[in-house]
């Protein structure tokens, strides 16, 4: 039985295409399809398709595994296993009952399913939840009054749930296997964090598209770090750390797991590495702050490498002048990054506060700045006050963070 099951899995699961989906944060669907093809993912015919906040392609279920363990900027990655038209409950326990449950899910793992229903007949989340429930697992679970049902987790080595989304669409089922677990934004090791810190999805995906905009070498400002978060993603980058080498992912309890192609890609390949960047300046006007970037680099991978590629320094952004830069980067080039507080991080006036770095960064010259901005009246301080982030050269990416609308600037000052 086992053998015939492991037979099965290798003709369906790893001898065939699947269709996966990345989810990405808004605005940077293109900055992942970069990245995936820098990272050497194989899609059916190099394709990849865009929509809001994700990027979807065919590919061997191998390669899917190696996005979960190098990819920097994508949030989750999702397995589509099933697909089918549904218009009535009975249709809908019917085609479930057909799909090879064994085949994908773990055994007793904790399972959460969360369904999302548009322009369908069955519409109600609960009730579509319940029936995957009931076909899944016989109907013995408990049923929660939520679209995010829960099994009990006692017995199970695993921390987190096995998720599995359904989706109904003009009435078309799609089931997708989450393949990560935890989010990816989550590096693996403790780190301690200020305010409303960024993920560090998004601080890598501003770097990606930073260092896109200079040639070598480069010399990284971190002016306004908090937590490090640009830091930490940049030394990251720059020493060709895998992100996802040492993490428990779900795809490590699925039926399909080989622990000999897992090692392969994360012992045998390097991560993508950024040799182009030679030194990272890390400051912040917290002595706080300054504190936090020291214990999360300790508690890093890159607590190992020596020199250091972080050392943060008490420094406040204003204290920065145009000469001083030109002397950090002697004969590199320059990339600033700034996530300046707003929302819960800021007490103070908001729309000032970005004129005011407006101004500051007008002052700069010879260098890359990349900034996220919330909408309205702080955007509009910032560019009427720093001209050249208006300029036609400057890109501009709408994302959010936090439920904040945010403009995300990489502009060439030079």
């Amino acid at each position: 039985m086992l053998e015939n099951l492991e037979k099965r899995i290798k003709r369906q699961v790893h001898g065939k295409l699947h269709r996966f989906t990345a989810v990405v944060p808004l605005g940077f669907e293109a900055t992942l399809v970069k990245e995936l093809r820098q990272i050497g993912i194989i899609a059916e015919n190099d394709a990849f398709e865009t929509v809001d906040g994700k990027v979807s392609f065919s590919a061997k279920i191998t390669d899917a595994w190696k996005a979960v363990a190098h990819s920097r900027i994508a949030n989750r990655v999702l397995m589509d296993f099933a697909s089918f038209k549904a218009e009535s409950f009975r249709e809908l326990e019917k085609k479930a009952d057909e799909i090879p449950w064994e085949l994908y899910l773990p055994q007793d793992a904790p399972l959460q399913i969360h369904v999302t229903c548009k322009h369908s007949k069955l519409y109600h989340s609960d009730a579509v939840a319940e029936r995957f429930y009931d076909v899944i697992k016989g109907g013995s679970l408990p049923l929660v009054r939520t679209a995010s049902l829960s099994t009990p987790s006692a017995g199970t080595p695993r921390n987190t749930p096995q998720h599995l989304y359904i989706t109904l669409l003009n009435d078309r089922c799609t089931v997708s296997l989450d393949l990560a677990g935890e989010e990816l934004y989550k590096r693996g090791h403790q780190r301690y964090v200020n305010d409303a810190p960024l993920k560090e999805t998004i601080a890598a995906a501003m770097l990606f598209e930073a260092f896109e905009q200079v040639q070598s070498p480069i010399t990284l400002i971190d002016p306004m770090a908090g937590s490090g978060t640009f830091s930490l993603e940049a030394a990251y980058m720059a020493n060709g750390l895998i992100p996802g080498k040492c993490r428990d992912f779900a795809l490590k309890h699925q039926p399909a797991f080989k622990e000999a192609s897992w090692n392969y890609l994360v012992n045998s390949e390097f991560g993508v590495q950024n040799s182009e960047l030679r030194t990272i300046i890390t400051s912040d006007i917290s002595e706080r702050a300054v504190k936090i970037i020291r214990h999360n680099v300790e508690c890093s991978p890159l607590a190992k490498i020596e020199p250091t590629p972080i050392a943060p320094q008490q420094k406040d952004f204003f204290g920065y002048t145009s000469e001083e830069i030109a002397k950090l980067r002697g004969e590199s080039q320059t990339v600033i990054v700034l996530n300046p507080p707003y929302g819960k991080r800021l007490d103070a006036n908001a729309p000032k506060l970005y004129a005011d770095i407006g101004k500051k960064l007008s002052e700069f010259k010879d260098c890359v700045v990349t900034i996220l901005a919330p909408k309205g009246a702080c955007t509009e301080n910032l560019l009427k006050n720093c001209a050249a982030l208006g300029l036609s050269g400057t890109k501009l990416i709408k994302t959010s963070h936090g439920g904040i609308s945010l403009n995300c600037f990489v502009g060439k000052f030079f």
